[in-house]
């Protein structure tokens, strides 16, 4: 007997069991020009840390507080912007990952908001110029400080 595809898609993904929640969701909007000499991201540093996977394995945080709830399991470009894939690990001992995913399941936390660090450097006629951004972490937060960096949708558990 022949199954419409739409069938067995359904009866597969029935079939998988996830030990985490998955997050997919933009934790930067499209990154700032190359002679941008400000704290946010250009788009040559997103597109470095995409393809250096520097932001693989870094820590999910909730509120930029307290201990990681997950990972980000991947990064990478969308139209310039930065996409993550971040995992939530709700069967830890943490109290924050239980909640991280019922506030992400409940639409209480609806942004991504990037944890990173911007060096300073100076010139030798002493002006002051931004240095390396690096990003420390991504928090799943209420409300994100930049625009358009949503929650876009979540699996699992």
């Amino acid at each position: 007997m022949v199954y419409p595809v739409n069938i067995i898609y359904v009866r597969l993904a029935s079939a998988i069991v996830f030990d985490v929640m998955y997050v997919w969701g933009t934790a930067n909007p499209k990154g700032e020009g190359a002679g941008y000499d400000g704290m946010y991201l250009t788009g040559g540093d997103i597109n470095t840390m995409v393809l250096d996977r520097d932001l693989v394995g870094l820590p999910v945080k909730l509120e930029h507080k307290g201990e990681a709830v997950g990972r980000i399991v991947s990064a990478w470009q969308h139209n310039g912007r930065l996409d993550l894939l971040l995992n939530v690990d709700e069967k830890s001992p943490n109290l924050d990952s239980a909640l991280a995913s019922q506030f992400v399941k409940g639409n209480v936390c609806k942004d991504l908001s990037l944890g990173y660090t911007v060096g300073v450097e100076r010139s030798s006629n002493g002006a002051l110029s931004t240095g390396k951004r690096r990003v420390a972490e991504v928090s799943l937060v209420k409300q994100g400080t930049r625009e358009k960096c949503h929650i876009h949708g979540f699996f699992g558990l």
